[in-house]
């Protein structure tokens, strides 16, 4: 099925965008072993992952120490983290989806920031079985609605690498404080 998403290799939306974005303060959303918050690191974006599972933190610790990449990294559960408010210029999430969170990651956004999202559909459900569960996959056109009224830069829905997935980047308005 080509690249998955526990893959090593950052998501292609994400190595599309990363170098067009102006560098800054990013934040890597259920970052597991730290594919995304290693790739952004080493395009000298400063970097914080959360992560509720220890031995992912432990990982990326382990190979940001190895690549002498430095990344701030917070264990927390994201159903009940509370983010800052208006502190990153990027946020970054792939294939973790809780629509409760989703007003956190819009807020916790500088005006201007950039949101990189990228998650199952309903379609890799169907067709695949993954995930197992429902309410962890995207409805058609669902991604783009979750982040109404940021401008969008690229939206993409379909067969991405053998997987069926929602990918947005979108900017944050530059008058939206929260």
């Amino acid at each position: 099925m080509g690249e998955r998403h526990d893959g090593k290799e950052p998501a292609a939306i994400l190595v599309e965008y990363r170098d067009r974005l102006s560098k800054g303060k990013a934040l890597d959303v259920a970052m597991g072993s730290g594919r995304h918050a290693l790739y952004l690191a080493a395009g000298g974006w400063e970097v914080e992952g959360i992560e509720r599972d220890p031995e992912a933190i432990a990982a990326c610790r382990e190979d940001a120490g190895r690549r002498g990449l430095s990344i701030r990294i917070q264990q927390a559960d994201l159903e009940t983290v509370r983010l800052p408010i208006a502190t990153y210029d990027l946020v970054t999430c792939f294939y973790y989806l809780d629509r409760a969170l989703i007003p956190q990651l819009r807020a916790t956004l500088k005006p201007g920031g950039v949101i990189v999202y990228e998650t199952f559909t309903i379609e890799n459900q169907r067709r695949f079985g993954t995930p197992r569960r429902t309410e962890f996959c995207l409805q058609p056109n669902e991604l783009s609605a979750l982040f109404a009224g940021f401008s969008v830069i690229d939206a993409r829905e379909g067969l991405v690498r053998g997987q069926y997935v929602a990918g947005l980047v979108a900017r944050k308005p530059d008058d939206d404080r929260g």
